[in-house]
């Protein structure tokens, strides 16, 4: 690498793009590299605890620009409104004003959001946790307590984690309110039957109602309506029903799944423009890491942190190692005083005894907290974060040199 410095832009400050900025900062140091960092809030949304900000729980708010310090990484505070891949630049809406932006590498980190455009309906009726806008996290937190007070009805729909916490935390909040959670397919599917029906007994005592089997067809301003034709009423509704990754990758020309993610090599590079690293929600390995990589923070902190490191390893002209991990364990919070813990290591099935009532929420917390805490450990101690599972990758690597593909190295 000669002459002037690379320019490596960051977009997305979530689990994956924060920790990606703060590895790669401290991996690169010594070298001619500038880093900057850009995204839509100038605080870390900890997307983990929206449930409960949106139950009015005091979260601590951690300014970007804080976890940045003694850093050399710069910080844009905007939106990203455009990439354009063949041109490597960004647009950037900040106070009004479009800027743009040159990269010579770019991490996109853009995470996924709610899903709100399958369903009729959704994008105008339903609340969904976002951590802000009119119908967000924020406007929840705002909402709920006076439709508490009347008793009010809460209908949840989505039976995967995010609306299970959501459901009983809400419950918990606040007795009085009538919560149902209505999920498409059988109640705790994605997890085993011993889980399913520890989560299902603990909504029980919290008085959630749940209609499982239940797709819902279309979200009218008071009602939901299930594809046999049946109406739900409701005062409010919360719509968790799964995710979607931004547009932006597609828009760009980058190859994508049907989801929108950027598919990505075993490097975690773009299969279609290498230059482009993608991570976390946003990213789809087109080869298996070890283990399903599924949205959810863990994967994406690790995503984050390893192309830090396939990227300054190239930097360095060193060849990369290709992304391997595996799955340590789960939790699901149901409400304050009580979760459900899980052993998955190493391919996300559960196995062994469940951890759940006060030892299940300590265990989760502990896990949250860490999760939040690893830039800043990372700033700290650069190199520090680790993770198990990366030889899983490495048993890809030894096949693929065998037949004769190297890993890529930055001219």
């Amino acid at each position: 690498m000669t002459g002037k410095d690379k320019r490596i832009v960051i977009i997305g400050a979530g689990y994956a793009g924060l920790l990606a900025a703060v590895r790669l900062a401290g991996k690169t140091r010594r070298l001619p590299v500038e880093i900057t960092l850009v995204n839509a809030a100038d605080v870390f949304i900890e997307r983990l605890r929206l449930h409960q900000y949106a139950a009015g729980q005091a979260i601590e708010s951690r300014r970007i620009a804080d976890i940045l310090e003694t850093t050399d990484i710069g910080f844009i505070h905007g939106l990203v409104t455009n990439l354009n891949a063949g041109e490597r630049e960004v647009a950037i809406q900040t106070k009004g004003i479009v800027r743009r932006l040159s990269y010579d590498h770019l991490v996109y980190a853009l995470g996924s959001t709610i899903d709100c455009d399958s369903v009729p309906g959704v994008r105008e009726y339903a609340y969904r946790l976002t951590p802000a806008g009119p119908l967000s996290a924020e406007a929840l937190r705002a909402a709920l307590p006076a439709l508490a007070e009347n008793g009010g009805r809460v209908v949840v729909v989505g039976g995967g984690p995010t609306g299970i916490e959501a459901a009983a935390e809400f419950a918990e909040t606040w007795p009085s309110l009538q919560v149902s959670l209505i999920t498409r397919g059988e109640f705790g599917a994605f997890i085993s039957p011993k889980v399913a029906a520890y989560m299902r007994q603990s909504l029980g005592r919290l008085g959630v109602t749940i209609r499982d089997r239940t797709t819902v067809a279309r979200v009218n301003p008071r009602e939901v309506i299930t594809d046999r034709g049946d109406a739900h009423g409701f005062d409010l509704c919360l719509w968790a029903g799964g995710f979607a990754a931004p547009t932006l990758a597609r828009e760009a020309g980058l190859a994508v799944n049907e989801q929108g993610q950027a598919l990505v090599d075993p490097y975690l590079r773009s299969i279609s423009h290498p230059e482009i690293y993608a991570v976390g929600d946003a990213a789809w390995t087109v080869e298996s890491p070890g283990a399903p990589a599924r949205m959810a923070a863990f994967p994406a902190v690790l995503m984050g942190a390893h192309a830090a490191d396939c990227l300054s390893a190239s930097l360095n002209g060193k060849a990369p190692q290709p992304f391997g991990f595996a799955w340590l364990g789960q939790g699901i919070a149901l409400g304050r005083r009580d979760a459900v813990g899980m052993n998955n290591f190493p391919d996300d099935r559960q196995r062994g005894p469940l951890i759940t009532g006060r030892a299940g929420v300590l265990i989760r917390e502990f896990f949250v907290r860490y999760l939040a805490a690893a830039p800043l450990l990372e700033r700290r101690w650069p190199g520090f974060f680790f993770w198990l599972g990366k030889s899983r990758g490495m048993r890809k690597q030894i096949v693929r040199q065998s037949a004769g593909i190297q890993a890529p190295v930055d001219q």
